[in-house]
């Protein structure tokens, strides 16, 4: 949806709007936007408190998603797809509360847990089959690797093992690893 630039002159004129006016505008523009609604809703009826809940909650989905496509895994293709929707889901949470430490943590949850079911049988495939998942997952954990520099240093211990782990289930599958080493990534 393209930004509007709006005059100084329509914003005065909303200004002067009565304020039932303005409330049901604001209504109906807020509806437009599920992502809007649900960061509003956390923000001004659960607050920071929930902010864990749903945390565990997005962790706890990855887990029973992941562990229901075991049985139905076909190839890598199919698990991106699996691993995208999962990913939005995080997405969604992170636009919610903004929570950044969730966003290294969850995405952390998404790689480990799907290179520990998965990992054997994507080192199965060709590395042509496993190219676009072997992409998806490299530039993942180098994403990863940039959100936790942001982070504070108490923070970025926290994540240490998870680093170590998800770096250890990268070089084990061999085409994953030549895909990490042709981007640079540290493992």
């Amino acid at each position: 949806m393209a930004r509007i630039k709006l005059t100084k002159e329509f914003k005065e004129a909303i200004t002067q709007l009565p304020d039932r006016e303005k409330d049901k505008l604001l209504f109906r523009l807020v509806a437009k936007d599920a992502a809007l609604v649900e960061r509003l809703e956390y923000e001004l009826l659960e607050g920071a408190e929930t902010q864990e809940e749903r945390r565990n909650d997005v962790a706890r989905n990855i887990d029973e998603t992941l562990e229901d496509y075991e049985t139905y895994f076909y190839s890598p293709g199919y698990l991106l797809l699996e691993l995208r929707a999962l990913s939005a889901e995080i997405t969604r949470h992170i636009k919610a509360t903004k929570d950044k430490y969730g966003e290294v943590y969850l995405n952390f949850i998404l790689l480990n847990r799907a290179l520990e079911r998965f990992g054997k049988r994507i080192a199965s495939f060709s590395t042509q089959k496993a190219r676009t998942l072997n992409d998806y997952v490299v530039k993942r954990a180098l994403k990863i690797e940039k959100l936790i520099e942001k982070l504070h240093e108490d923070y970025r211990l926290d994540f240490a093992d998870d680093w170590k782990q998800l770096t250890a289930l990268i070089r084990s599958i061999p085409t994953m690893k030549r895909t990490a080493d042709w981007f640079n990534l540290e493992l």
